[in-house]
Formats: C-alpha cells, sequence, structure tokens
C-alpha cells in the first residue's frame, strides 16, 4: 500500500534520486538494501543531533538542528513511502523497519502520521510488520487526535506518566499480546533514565 499524495521532490535532489533508481532497478534486492541503509542513516542522524541537543539543551541552535533534520527526515521518508509503500519489515528488515517508524514518530508532518498510521496498521494485519509498531503509531496517533491511548507507549515527558489510557485494567493483557512488557516496568525504565540525566 502507498500514500495517494503527489510526490514532490526537490530540484537538487532528482538527479541523486533518478540514479540511484536507475542503479537498482534491475535488482530489487540491491534497492531494498539501499533503501535500508538509507533509513538507517537519516535515523543516525536523528540520535545524534538529538544526543548532542539532550547535552546541552539551552544551544538553540542545536534545538534548530534537530528541528530541522526532522522535518528534512519526515519528507524524505514521505517521498519513500510514496514510492514503494510502507518499509515493512518484510521489506527492508527489521531494524531499518524500526528506524522508520522511529523517524515517522520523529517528524512534523501531522498528516503523514496519520496516512502511514494506516499503512503500518494494514503490514500487521498482512504479517509484514511486528504487532509492536502497530501499538506504538496506534498509541501516537490516538494522543495526537486527543483520544485515549491503547498500550500506554506514549508518555507525557514532563509528568513521566502515561497519557490517558482506555481501559487500563487490561492494558498489561494488550501489551503482552504485542510484545511489550508490563507498563510498571516501563515506568521504572523511563523514571530511572530520567533521574540518570539530573
Amino acid at each position: 500500500m502507498k500514500l495517494e499524495t503527489p510526490q514532490e521532490t526537490p530540484a537538487g535532489e532528482l538527479s541523486g534520486q533518478q540514479a540511484e533508481a536507475e542503479s537498482t532497478a534491475q535488482n530489487p534486492m540491491h534497492a531494498a538494501e539501499a533503501l535500508a541503509r538509507r533509513l538507517l542513516g537519516l535515523r543516525a542522524r536523528d540520535a545524534r543531533l538529538s544526543h548532542e541537543a539532550v547535552a546541552l539543551p539551552e544551544s538553540t541552535s542545536r534545538l534548530t538542528a534537530l528541528a530541522k533534520a526532522r522535518v528534512e527526515n519526515g519528507q524524505a521518508l514521505k517521498a519513500i513511502v510514496q514510492e514503494g509503500g510502507w518499509p515493512s519489515r518484510e521489506a527492508v528488515g527489521d531494524e531499518a523497519s524500526t528506524a522508520a517508524l522511529q523517524l515517522l514518530l520523529h517528524a512534523e508532518d501531522r498528516q503523514l502520521q496519520l496516512a502511514c498510521r494506516d499503512l503500518i496498521l494494514a503490514s500487521v494485519q498482512e504479517g509484514d510488520s511486528p504487532a509492536i509498531h502497530g501499538a506504538y503509531i496506534e498509541d501516537f496517533c490516538c494522543v495526537l487526535e486527543g483520544r485515549k491511548q491503547w498500550y500506554g507507549t506514549k508518555f507525557d515527558p514532563t509528568l513521566l506518566r502515561p497519557f490517558p489510557i482506555e481501559d487500563p485494567d487490561g492494558v498489561d493483557e494488550r501489551r503482552r499480546e504485542v510484545g511489550l512488557p508490563p507498563l510498571e516496568d516501563q515506568l521504572r525504565q523511563l523514571r530511572g533514565t530520567a533521574q540518570h540525566r539530573t
């Protein structure tokens, strides 16, 4: 499944993308490997800039660089999805598919996130993506739309607690079904990480 919106490519990127498309058109395996490397590279840049921004949070230039990179990463991911559909585990492997999800969750394009939710959930239904990916994007979009989340994966960064959860008594069972640890375990880990930073 692909996004239905028209693809817009900046003129400067066109020749590089055309060359890559020509070199991979005859070899789908090579194309998948190239796409996986690209997704991992985009995630690595996001992680590096995020680490730098956290290390020096008062630096507006670092925060600006991170925000700019996330917009660009979102645009790159949108082009990838428009061209070939959601980069599922079946298409690009576990690590690169997880990288695509992380890029999506960090993107500034809310319409892209909502559109990709449907693609990811369909991919999970078809067995091409892990159920945990569906849980993360479903919760993300629930909170984005002002609804209660199902799995408790989306946390308030200030209060260090999950945003409201639908049927909280059943959350750990739902989490177990998709491969997530009990919510209390994730809360302990999150709070431990926050204490380590301070």
